[in-house]
């Protein structure tokens, strides 16, 4: 395992702030320092912090969680606001694999497999995020043609979605989308330069991994079916 990626898993810092840490000196491995964050360790190296001993996780867990809103996708917050982390178990260490805005709500994944993070957050791998929007009104073919091939967001950026179906409920429009890119805040930003009113957001799936339903605010482990499809993606 990448010695960065041990750190991370490990939970005491993220992924990013791990790779910094090593190139900043602070840690060694087996009393030697080490400024290679993808130098390579095995479980029983002794893997220091500041000096201090890092546990490295052994055994790989990934759960789902029905993120509610109001919540943030963070470790840590310096407002003392309300975290995803705070609704799952302390141990083992978990990291959110991608983030989901304090408005959203839905389906969101947190592990301590380093490897499986940086493949489903990687662009280039292109997995499904299924989503359903609430607004007031429909969205015409010319438009939902124009969203599929990409449409002006700001900061230079073009935003994807294809618009899956559209249905009128108790005066509302429910409107299902699929991303593979997932930019910050895309879908946000797409409803704002259109000029649509966004009511709320949920995300319903990741690639095959299903909200179903999985109450409001609550976590669970996946099921094997669906580890075995996260390791057959990564060996394509």
């Amino acid at each position: 395992m990448k010695l960065f990626k041990a750190i991370s898993s490990s939970g005491v810092l993220s992924r990013r702030k791990s790779m910094d840490a090593v190139k900043e000196a602070m840690v060694t491995v087996n009393g030697k320092l080490i400024l290679d964050p993808s130098f390579e360790i095995k479980t029983n190296d002794d893997v220091r912090l500041d000096n201090q001993k890092i546990k490295l996780n052994s055994e790989l867990t990934t759960i789902l969680l029905n993120k509610p809103t109001g919540y943030l996708s963070t470790k840590s917050d310096e407002k003392n606001r309300k975290t995803i982390f705070d609704l799952i178990p302390k141990k083992p260490p978990l990291n959110h694999i991608g983030r989901l805005d304090m408005d959203t709500t839905g389906a969101i994944l947190l592990t301590n497999d380093g490897n499986l993070a940086q493949f489903l957050m990687h662009p280039k791998n292109k997995i499904e995020k299924e989503y359903i929007a609430i607004s007031d009104q429909f969205i015409d073919d010319k438009t939902i043609n124009k969203v599929r091939k990409g449409i002006f967001i700001g900061s230079g950026q073009k935003g994807k979605a294809k618009i899956t179906s559209q249905e009128k409920h108790k005066g509302k429009v429910e409107i299902r989308l699929i991303l593979k890119q997932g930019k910050k805040n895309e879908i946000r930003r797409i409803f704002k330069f259109l000029d649509l009113n966004l009511f709320s957001l949920k995300r319903l799936r990741i690639g095959e991994i299903k909200l179903g339903n999985l109450p409001i605010g609550s976590w669970r482990l996946l099921s094997k079916k669906e580890l075995r499809y996260l390791s057959t993606l990564q060996s394509k």
